[in-house]
């Protein structure tokens, strides 16, 4: 066609009729629309499109009723209808035989379904305005080729064609005829069955096989002397399409040429629908397995993450684990260092003590009776041995107080779970680290009552020995740190607060990384805190910290009071 269909659509919703408008105008439809009958049955009479869209449901006027008022206009009656129904199909049952639309359509149809619906309508218009009318402009703009070996019958038809519109060539033999067809594109072509040399039989073979490597499709119409049954046959086996007799009236021949180009019309028409639906597969599918590869790339990249993810906390707590393994080593070594010396030192400060038992003890018997005896020097000098040897068990007193600290804190039976005195294990940390304070820091010790709690002894005095050791070292120079217990009907609380410098905002959130400090190359490890709180967690309780940056820090460490209950869970 050589202008665009035009699609008149009667809706009454604004939303409907724009969506409509839309749809059709992409399909290369010239569309307009209208919101009552009235306004529908007005621009018909002005300008009649090709193809009338009418929605049933219309305020006013209805659809079946417009149809009818269409119908009745001679002008107007033979432009096709489609109704869009609730129903469908079934609608010409459902509104009754009055309802005279050609076709319809339900509202819940695809627009797929609605573009080929009126495809086919315009296609079927198209060949009935073909057969009503003698003369279809488009059909006689064709181009005719025609083969005949008599110049007669060639003038014949060049002159009668060309007087009704058509473009005609013609050749002489089939040989010329084919050198023709094969350098230009004929609609028609009209070969003599009988001619010398190459007959119409063959020329129609060559043809046949041209539509294959020149892809032509032009229609074949073969030109006898008579209409016999063999003739045909041959012709028909040969590739043509038709045959008509020659004769000096070319009514039948024009006929004859104008019903073969609508079938090769509707045929193209039909492999052009048939291309184009397998064009929109192609891209469905082209489309769907992309998305389908998106998606399919989109989850790989999302369980990748995901592994690398578990693959990075894996490593961390590989990490962890490593560290608190080392440390745990350390303190174990450590340990036993501590009790070797404890050891050691006993049996030495054992024999010490008793032979100052023994001298103070001998001294006291033979005094009352030498010191009358004795100058005043000697006197002298007897008060000052005395004075020297109560010193010595002072000393030795403070000895054997370490030596108990010592065999305290180490507690070779670390791994055993047990109920111990907080304030012995806290008090044993401080003994171990009053060489750091070095007497310019205050401890102040606030012991709530209560003081048993069941636990893993040796690793909780780990925690004691790291939370004091970062709390002195917080602490430039002269300072403060308060040590508080207290428990409740759940769990205990041991509280280690300094006056030092306390911890920056910016790193807070960063204390119990491992081999995270803030300390100076070569004074800090950053595994203190780290491995303090897997211990906490392993007693199935918590560490928190306060901290104000200038004003000191708080660390609080809460331990569940069931924690022997909770093991064997």
């Amino acid at each position: 066609m050589e202008r665009a269909c035009r699609v008149m659509v009667v809706e009454d919703s604004a939303t409907q009729a724009f969506k409509m408008r839309l749809l059709l105008e992409g399909e290369g439809y010239e569309v307009s629309t209208v919101a009552t009958a009235e306004s529908a049955l007005a621009e018909l009479s002005q300008s009649p499109p090709d193809l009338i869209l009418v929605e049933y449901y219309l305020s006013g006027m209805l659809g079946d009723e417009l149809c009818r008022r269409i119908r009745m206009n001679p002008s107007t009656r033979r432009i096709p209808i489609l109704m869009v129904t609730a129903v469908g199909a079934g609608a010409a049952g459902a509104y009754g035989p009055d309802c005279v639309a050609d076709d319809f359509i339900s509202n819940s149809e695809s627009a797929d379904v609605l573009i080929l619906r009126i495809r086919a309508m315009l296609r079927k218009a198209l060949a009935q305005s073909a057969i009503s009318d003698p003369e279809p402009p488009h059909f006689n703009r064709a181009l005719i080729l025609a083969i005949d070996d008599s110049p007669t019958h060639l003038a014949l038809i060049d002159t009668g064609l060309r007087s009704h519109g058509y473009e005609v060539e013609t050749a002489a033999s089939g040989p010329e005829g084919l050198d023709k067809l094969a350098s230009r594109s004929f609609d028609c072509v009209l070969v003599d069955l009988i001619m010398p040399g190459m007959d119409g039989i063959e020329v129609c073979r060559r043809i046949s096989g041209m539509r294959y490597t020149l892809q032509r499709s032009a229609a074949v119409i073969m030109l006898t002397s008579s209409d016999t049954n063999e003739d045909m046959t041959r012709g028909l086996e040969a590739g043509a399409d038709d045959f008509v007799c020659k004769s000096g009236d070319l009514t039948i021949l024009r006929v004859r040429i104008r019903a073969l180009l609508r079938r090769r019309l509707f045929e193209d028409e039909n492999r052009r629908i048939v291309e184009e639906l397998k064009t929109k597969e192609m891209e469905t599918l082209r489309a769907n397995a992309g998305r389908e590869a998106a998606e399919a790339r989109a989850a790989m990249a999302d369980a990748l993450v995901h592994a690398n993810r578990n693959l990075q906390e894996a490593n961390r707590r590989l990490k962890e684990t490593q560290a608190q393994l080392v440390q745990t080593e350390k303190m174990a070594s450590l340990g036993q260092l501590v009790a070797g010396l404890a050891h050691e030192i006993n049996n030495p400060l054992a024999f010490v003590v008793n032979n100052l038992y023994t001298v103070e003890t001998g001294l006291d018997r033979i005094a009352p009776e030498a010191e009358p005896h004795l100058s005043e020097p000697s006197l002298a000098k007897m008060r000052k041995v005395r004075t020297r040897l109560r010193e010595m068990g002072e000393g030795l007193d403070r000895i054997k107080e370490l030596v108990v600290n010592l065999r305290t804190f180490s507690r070779l039976d670390e791994g055993e779970f047990k109920t111990i005195d907080i304030g012995d294990s806290i008090d044993s940390v401080l003994v171990l680290l009053n060489h750091k304070m070095n007497g310019r820091i205050q401890v102040d010790r606030h012991y709530g009552p209560g003081r048993s709690l069941s636990c893993y002894a040796g690793r909780l005095n780990q925690v004691f020995m790291n939370l004091i050791a970062n709390a002195v070292d917080a602490i430039p120079r002269n300072g403060k740190i308060v040590i508080t217990t207290s428990q409740s009907d759940d769990e205990y609380c041991i509280s280690v607060r300094d006056n030092g410098k306390g911890i920056p905002e910016a790193i807070r959130g960063r204390i119990f990384d491992p081999f995270f400090t803030d300390k100076p190359i070569g004074q800090g490890t950053g595994l203190g805190l780290a491995i303090s709180y897997g211990i906490v967690q392993d007693h199935h309780g918590s560490i928190e910290v306060h901290s104000q940056e200038g004003a000191g820090s708080e660390f609080s460490v809460r331990i569940p009071r069931d924690l022997e209950s909770r093991r064997h869970e």
